[in-house]
């Protein structure tokens, strides 16, 4: 009986957890995924919980104009496929860890120095 209350209760925080995933952006079109999944090895809740984890830690926040720019470079590259409104969305997230997975980065999901030095944004 115990087992039984511990694998439900295991389930329903399981479920929780992709119900925050899922229902976090819902400004993001259904089909905006990962542009190039089969770049991407390991599970898409794992990569998420990664996501949430480093968006805490103290990595650089780009202004509106270098979102657009990475945007446009990962846009450019065929990795994102949302607009170019300046805003970091899911799916520019997802589109920055595909990126930074293809090209053996610092996989962070956030736009770092090397990332931004690969993308050209650097660049002056």
């Amino acid at each position: 009986m115990r087992s039984i209350l511990i694998t439900l209760l295991a389930s329903l925080a399981v479920l929780c957890a992709l119900f925050v995933l899922v229902s976090e952006d819902r400004g993001v079109p259904s089909g905006s995924t990962l542009m190039h999944p089969e770049r991407i090895s390991g599970s898409r809740l794992m990569q998420a919980m990664l996501l949430r984890q480093r968006r805490s830690d103290d990595l650089k926040a780009p202004n509106k104009n270098g979102i657009i720019k990475a945007q446009q470079a990962l846009k450019d590259d065929g990795f994102y496929l949302g607009p170019i409104d300046g805003r970091m969305t899911q799916s520019m997230r997802e589109a920055i860890l595909a990126f930074q997975l293809s090209n053996h980065l610092n996989v962070n999901g956030a736009i770092d120095d090397d990332t931004a030095r690969q993308l050209g944004l650097d660049e002056k």
